[in-house]
Protein backbone atom coordinates (compact mmCIF):
# COMPACT_ATOMS: atom_id res chain seq x y z
CA UNK A 1 0.00 0.00 0.00
CA UNK A 2 2.82 2.25 0.90
CA UNK A 3 4.63 1.37 -2.30
CA UNK A 4 1.23 2.10 -4.32
CA UNK A 5 0.81 5.56 -2.69
CA UNK A 6 4.46 6.20 -3.37
CA UNK A 7 3.93 6.10 -7.22
CA UNK A 8 0.71 7.68 -7.35
CA UNK A 9 2.39 10.78 -5.54
CA UNK A 10 5.13 10.77 -8.18
CA UNK A 11 2.77 10.26 -10.95
CA UNK A 12 0.62 13.22 -10.23
CA UNK A 13 3.55 15.06 -9.04
CA UNK A 14 4.72 14.61 -12.78
CA UNK A 15 1.38 15.92 -14.30
CA UNK A 16 1.58 19.09 -11.86
CA UNK A 17 2.47 22.15 -14.18
CA UNK A 18 3.78 25.60 -12.72
CA UNK A 19 1.39 28.40 -14.30
CA UNK A 20 3.02 29.74 -17.75
CA UNK A 21 5.12 32.58 -16.86
CA UNK A 22 2.97 35.95 -18.10
CA UNK A 23 4.68 37.89 -21.39
CA UNK A 24 5.60 41.43 -21.51
CA UNK A 25 2.34 43.41 -21.18
CA UNK A 26 0.23 40.41 -20.58
CA UNK A 27 -2.71 41.42 -17.83
CA UNK A 28 -2.59 39.10 -14.57
CA UNK A 29 -5.76 37.96 -12.71
CA UNK A 30 -4.71 40.31 -9.73
CA UNK A 31 -3.91 43.27 -12.13
CA UNK A 32 -7.28 43.29 -14.41
CA UNK A 33 -9.18 42.81 -10.46
CA UNK A 34 -7.24 45.73 -8.93
CA UNK A 35 -8.70 47.80 -12.04
CA UNK A 36 -12.06 46.49 -11.69
CA UNK A 37 -12.13 47.22 -8.17
CA UNK A 38 -10.81 50.88 -8.83
CA UNK A 39 -13.44 51.43 -11.86
CA UNK A 40 -16.44 50.53 -9.50
CA UNK A 41 -15.04 52.65 -6.41
CA UNK A 42 -14.99 55.78 -8.70
CA UNK A 43 -18.20 54.78 -10.04
CA UNK A 44 -19.56 54.32 -6.23
CA UNK A 45 -18.05 57.91 -5.93
CA UNK A 46 -20.05 59.42 -8.36
CA UNK A 47 -22.89 57.26 -7.45
CA UNK A 48 -23.13 55.59 -10.59
CA UNK A 49 -24.13 51.83 -11.64
CA UNK A 50 -22.14 50.69 -14.20
CA UNK A 51 -21.10 47.85 -16.50
CA UNK A 52 -16.69 47.75 -16.62
CA UNK A 53 -14.35 45.41 -18.98
CA UNK A 54 -10.83 45.38 -19.33
CA UNK A 55 -9.08 43.75 -22.09
CA UNK A 56 -6.06 42.57 -23.26
CA UNK A 57 -3.66 44.57 -25.93
CA UNK A 58 -5.71 42.65 -28.81
CA UNK A 59 -9.15 44.05 -27.40
CA UNK A 60 -9.83 40.31 -25.85
CA UNK A 61 -11.88 40.58 -22.22
CA UNK A 62 -10.03 39.76 -19.55
CA UNK A 63 -12.34 40.98 -16.67
CA UNK A 64 -15.68 42.19 -16.32
CA UNK A 65 -18.15 43.59 -14.04
CA UNK A 66 -21.71 44.96 -13.89
CA UNK A 67 -22.64 46.47 -10.87
CA UNK A 68 -25.48 46.19 -9.13
CA UNK A 69 -28.56 48.54 -10.57
CA UNK A 70 -26.19 48.94 -14.35
CA UNK A 71 -28.69 48.79 -17.71
CA UNK A 72 -28.23 46.00 -19.59
CA UNK A 73 -27.51 46.96 -22.40
CA UNK A 74 -24.40 48.84 -20.86
CA UNK A 75 -22.41 45.24 -20.98
CA UNK A 76 -21.75 45.13 -24.65
CA UNK A 77 -21.01 49.13 -24.68
CA UNK A 78 -18.55 48.98 -21.59
CA UNK A 79 -16.70 45.91 -23.50
CA UNK A 80 -16.86 47.53 -26.95
CA UNK A 81 -15.29 50.65 -25.39
CA UNK A 82 -12.76 48.80 -24.56
CA UNK A 83 -11.92 46.80 -27.06
CA UNK A 84 -11.85 50.06 -29.18
CA UNK A 85 -9.28 52.05 -26.87
CA UNK A 86 -7.30 48.87 -27.11
CA UNK A 87 -7.10 48.54 -30.66
CA UNK A 88 -6.70 52.19 -31.70
CA UNK A 89 -4.67 53.11 -28.48
CA UNK A 90 -6.90 56.00 -28.00
CA UNK A 91 -9.49 57.63 -25.40
CA UNK A 92 -12.47 56.90 -27.08
CA UNK A 93 -13.79 60.45 -25.79
CA UNK A 94 -10.98 61.23 -29.05
CA UNK A 95 -13.60 59.80 -30.85
CA UNK A 96 -16.78 61.36 -29.76
CA UNK A 97 -14.95 64.83 -30.20
CA UNK A 98 -13.69 63.99 -33.92
CA UNK A 99 -16.88 62.43 -34.68
CA UNK A 100 -18.58 65.65 -33.30
CA UNK A 101 -16.48 68.22 -34.97
CA UNK A 102 -17.36 66.99 -37.93
CA UNK A 103 -14.94 63.90 -39.42
CA UNK A 104 -18.24 61.45 -39.46
CA UNK A 105 -16.08 59.07 -41.46
CA UNK A 106 -14.51 57.88 -38.56
CA UNK A 107 -17.75 56.36 -38.13
CA UNK A 108 -16.40 53.50 -40.72
CA UNK A 109 -13.90 52.78 -38.68
CA UNK A 110 -14.07 48.96 -37.97
CA UNK A 111 -14.86 48.67 -34.06
CA UNK A 112 -14.49 52.65 -33.34
CA UNK A 113 -16.49 53.47 -30.40
CA UNK A 114 -17.45 57.48 -30.88
CA UNK A 115 -18.19 57.65 -26.74
CA UNK A 116 -16.62 58.40 -23.67
CA UNK A 117 -15.91 55.60 -21.50
CA UNK A 118 -13.08 53.69 -23.00
CA UNK A 119 -9.32 54.28 -21.70
CA UNK A 120 -6.18 52.02 -22.98
CA UNK A 121 -3.62 51.95 -20.33
CA UNK A 122 0.25 50.81 -21.05
CA UNK A 123 3.39 50.53 -18.44
CA UNK A 124 5.51 53.07 -17.88
CA UNK A 125 7.81 51.43 -20.10
CA UNK A 126 5.49 52.31 -22.74
CA UNK A 127 4.41 48.40 -23.12
CA UNK A 128 0.43 48.32 -23.94
CA UNK A 129 -1.44 46.69 -21.54
CA UNK A 130 -4.43 46.80 -22.57
CA UNK A 131 -7.65 49.02 -22.04
CA UNK A 132 -10.43 49.72 -19.47
CA UNK A 133 -14.20 50.46 -20.22
CA UNK A 134 -17.31 51.91 -19.07
CA UNK A 135 -20.96 52.34 -19.72
CA UNK A 136 -24.01 52.87 -18.00
CA UNK A 137 -24.01 56.56 -16.68
CA UNK A 138 -23.83 60.15 -17.83
CA UNK A 139 -20.08 60.47 -20.73
CA UNK A 140 -18.31 62.50 -18.24
CA UNK A 141 -18.63 60.00 -15.13
CA UNK A 142 -17.97 57.11 -17.84
CA UNK A 143 -15.15 58.97 -18.75
CA UNK A 144 -13.38 59.64 -15.11
CA UNK A 145 -14.28 56.06 -14.15
CA UNK A 146 -12.25 54.47 -16.89
CA UNK A 147 -9.45 56.96 -16.11
CA UNK A 148 -9.28 55.66 -12.83
CA UNK A 149 -9.26 51.55 -14.17
CA UNK A 150 -6.61 52.64 -17.10
CA UNK A 151 -4.46 54.47 -14.07
CA UNK A 152 -5.13 51.41 -11.64
CA UNK A 153 -3.79 49.01 -14.84
CA UNK A 154 -0.57 51.10 -15.54
CA UNK A 155 -0.07 51.19 -11.13
CA UNK A 156 -1.11 47.16 -10.58
CA UNK A 157 1.36 46.52 -13.46
CA UNK A 158 4.33 48.25 -12.13
CA UNK A 159 3.90 45.85 -8.59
Amino acid sequence: MIRYLAVLALALAGTAQAAPALQPGELSDRVADTALKAGQARAEALGAHVCLAVVDPSGVLKAFHRMEGAPAGCVESAIAKARAAALYRIPTINFMNRTNAGEPALLSLPGMVPLGGGVPARTEAGVWLGAFGSAGSTNPNEVQIAGAGADALTAAAAR
